[in-house]
């Protein structure tokens, strides 16, 4: 859970711009704004009955809005006893309890922005992310590491070296789909004998190293065409690799709040800027997500040299 940390920082910003505009909203502001919304996991306070929770209402005079919170200061200031349990979920969750419910719709921030979410905004909603990754045609540990160790990514190389192919989005998302990038993995502990034949699984352990961040601009991920590009990154910590699911990143990223992906820091350093992100999204869940991959992010692997 992330509770204590999630700020929405950007669909806030989205949120303001509406709030300010004194004419029509222009599509693309609105546009923006739904994109942040549907990749957003706001909090909610309620009873929690097993799986479920009875989301809190406030009443007004056209009847009861479920009350959604970008974070737990805007749902302390209404509740601020403790008394309910606060939970986050994907904006899809939120879709569909409002068709099992009575509710109207909800409102954001009800003691701040104050931001009603009509059914006809909802309406223009055409596509959710997908936030759920079965295991079921996953990999196993030594399946990926057949992958890891198999790598060749030459084509994409090629492509990102290109500067004609700067701002081709749609072709470098096709470059990715047929290709296995790796991200980067930082521990302060030598995990080396937890590793069976170069793979360490975390199915029972749990976590046991975290994301490399790089922070020049903003929060950025980074992914990597090959070991030796993440040779490219100083930092004293230990370095693990890990096979991504591109798509699935993707999705991380912006639930997270944050700034995008650099491929290749210190190299290439192909920047994907959370709007770009934005932008391609279903395009990047339909292209970039490979179900076999869901396992990843349980293994890490000892870096090679």
């Amino acid at each position: 859970m992330r509770k204590p940390t999630i700020k929405h920082e950007y669909l806030r910003k989205a949120m303001e711009e509406i709030e300010t505009m004194q004419e029509e909203i222009p599509d693309e502001t609105v546009e923006r704004f739904i994109r942040e919304l549907t990749h957003s996991c706001l909090l909610v306070a309620g009873e929690i009955n097993g799986d479920n929770m009875n989301i809190m209402t406030v009443k007004t005079d056209k009847g009861d809005f479920g009350m959604l919170f970008t974070d737990m200061d805007e749902l302390q200031k209404v509740f601020p006893g403790f008394d309910l349990q606060a939970r986050e979920f994907p904006f899809a969750h939120y879709i569909d309890q409002l068709s099992k419910s009575d509710m109207l719709s909800y409102i954001i921030n009800v003691e701040s922005e104050f931001m009603v979410l009509t059914k006809d905004l909802l309406y223009l909603i055409d596509e959710l992310p997908q936030n759920t990754y079965s295991p079921d045609n996953a990999y196993s540990s030594s399946e990926l590491k057949r992958v890891k160790d198999s790598i060749n990514n030459d084509s994409l190389e090629e492509f990102i070296r290109n500067p004609d192919n700067i701002g081709k989005y749609e072709e470098l998302f096709c470059e990715i789909s047929s290709s296995t990038l790796l991200t980067l993995m930082l521990s302060a502990d030598d995990l080396t004998s937890m590793a069976t034949d170069g793979v360490i699984s975390m199915l029972e352990t749990g976590p046991l190293g975290f994301l490399y961040i790089d922070d020049v601009g903003g929060n950025y991920a980074t992914v990597y065409t090959s070991e030796e590009k993440i040779e490219n990154v100083s930092t004293p910590l230990r370095k693990y690799s890990q096979i991504v699911n591109f798509s699935q990143m993707t999705n991380f990223i912006l639930n997270d709040d944050m700034d995008g992906i650099i491929i290749n820091p210190n190299s290439e350093n192909v920047m994907l800027t959370r709007d770009v992100l934005l932008e391609y999204s279903n395009i990047l869940e339909k292209t970039c997500n490979d179900s076999r991959l869901n396992s990843a992010i349980f293994h890490m692997f000892l870096m090679e040299g």
